[in-house]
């Protein structure tokens, strides 16, 4: 019975977009989308913030856009770790006067 409950333990790996529930992507606008990543309640923190930067700059690529921008982000804990965030994407040179702005390709291409 103890073996039938270590998986449930370990930490989370990375989900690709080709593997998510439609529910983990919801687009809000033409270049807005809601984006949901969850993990096991023993994967840190740090961890699920680099899936769910990941998962949001697959999703830029994916949608035909360079550079992202988070916002509006909602965590929830309980026996597993949830986190919600609004990704703005954009096309081109990267904007300027706009903080915390992601080039997709670069995070794609760091390691997780």
């Amino acid at each position: 019975m103890l073996m039938a409950l270590l998986p449930a333990c370990a930490t989370s790996r990375y989900t690709s977009l080709d593997h998510v529930d439609k529910d983990d992507v919801e687009q809000l606008k033409e270049n807005v989308f809601r984006v949901e990543y969850r993990v096991s309640s023993f994967t840190p923190q740090e961890q699920l913030d680099k899936y769910l930067l990941r998962r949001c700059a697959d999703l830029t690529i994916r949608e035909g856009y360079d550079y992202f921008h988070l916002s509006q982000r909602f965590d929830v804990l309980m026996m597993s770790r949830r986190t919600s965030i609004t990704v703005t994407m954009f096309k081109g040179e990267k904007p300027s006067g706009v903080s915390d702005m992601y080039d997709a390709k670069t995070v794609v291409n760091e390691p997780m």
